[in-house]
């Protein structure tokens, strides 16, 4: 199994090098969005804790036992308080699965760029090579035939034949 011809040329290796580039900045981007949202949201539960604390300020008079408005205020502070622990629980649960996943991926997607790049240069210079060897193959078979023809030339006529070499 091997690349479609599609994806053979510089073009593509090149198109291939931007995907991979485009997808690590995406993911820095990713990554960046998810620790302003973690700051944000620890800094949103912190402030409704500080609402909560607040709102307890109340004065503990005789007046105010037994009244309705009073329980409703505790329990909107009760709910304001579970509020802010789901919401910095969450922030916490965000920042150590999916940063630190986003953080893993970015780390293959690198690896992966840099053994694309290392084989890509591996076959590259294969392929160089191969073409060097191609260029040189005419000039090598003519050397050749000359040297068989003086051969048989040195054969027919015991001419001496000194060949020379770089």
């Amino acid at each position: 199994m091997g690349f479609s011809t599609n994806l053979q040329g510089r073009a593509a290796h090149e198109a291939l090098l931007c995907r991979q580039e485009a997808e690590l900045r995406l993911l820095t981007t990713m990554r960046g969005c998810l620790v302003n949202k973690i700051k944000c949201d620890r800094q949103y539960a912190d402030a409704l804790a500080s609402v909560v604390v607040q709102g307890r300020k109340i004065e503990k008079t005789e007046d105010l036992v037994g009244s309705l408005v009073t329980q409703a205020w505790k329990n909107m502070l009760e709910e304001i308080e579970n509020t802010a622990k789901l919401i910095k629980q969450n922030a916490d649960m965000v920042e150590s699965r999916s940063v630190e996943k986003l953080n893993s991926l970015y780390a293959e997607k690198r690896k992966g760029m840099k053994l694309y790049q290392e084989e890509h240069n591996r076959i590259a210079a294969q392929f160089s090579h191969s073409n060097l060897l191609q260029a040189y193959l005419p000039r090598w078979r003519s050397w050749l035939m000359s040297l068989v023809v003086l051969s048989s030339t040195a054969e027919d006529g015991e001419i001496e034949v000194r060949i020379s070499v770089g």
